[in-house]
């Protein structure tokens, strides 16, 4: 009787091992199924980041094509260059001609104007932390970092946009560090080069 008694109890003890330990293993498994998870959802999100930045180049390329004369130039009437526009600029800027309102005529210049502002105010509401940047570029591929840069070389042939952003839900050191971040997105928006005779001097 003594000896069923213990064996009862050893029995009782060894179930109960199996099961601490099989709920070890289920937290395990449930642990690393959150952290796939976890990273599934923030690739969705870089994903959905980067179709919308593809989206407003795309735009962007097409609205240059069609006002090429003015897309072409190096001055102060080529609407479509942005040094550095962050998200954030948009809260101080004003409006212009709305080349969108019935009965108002714009024209190249003005059209030019008022595409980069609403295309900028769309860029800031697709993308978190957008930057911009459309330039003249020869080369924006910076080998001593290995990654595309910022800065535009003056005379640069090609019409160019970059932008970088944020990943949704950024915390505080990725905010920081995208001060200092290269461009997540380069490229080019007119077919040609600009011709010589638009240049604007």
């Amino acid at each position: 009787m003594g000896m069923s008694n213990r064996s009862a109890r050893a029995g009782m003890g060894f179930s109960l091992v199996e099961v601490l330990v099989s709920i070890a293993l289920l937290s395990l498994g449930l642990l690393g199924a959150a952290a796939m998870l976890l990273q599934a959802v923030r690739a969705s999100g870089e994903a959905a980041n980067f179709g919308a930045a593809l989206n407003l180049v795309r735009e962007l390329s097409e609205k240059t094509r069609l006002n090429r004369a003015v897309a072409g130039r190096r001055d102060a009437a080529n609407g479509y260059l942005v040094a550095s526009w962050t998200a954030a600029s948009a809260m101080g800027e004003t409006g212009g001609t709305d080349c969108a309102a019935a009965g108002v005529a714009c024209k190249p210049e003005a059209l030019a104007h008022w595409d980069m502002q609403a295309w900028k105010h769309r860029a800031a509401k697709a993308l978190p932390g957008v930057r911009v940047t459309v330039c003249f570029d020869g080369n924006p591929w910076n080998e001593a970092s290995g990654a595309h840069a910022w800065a535009c070389e003056a005379d640069g042939p090609l019409l160019v946009v970059k932008l970088g952003w944020l990943p949704r839900n950024a915390s505080e050191a990725q905010r920081r560090a995208a001060a200092s971040a290269p461009p997540r997105l380069v490229m080019r928006l007119m077919a040609e080069p600009a011709s010589e005779g638009a240049r604007g001097d």
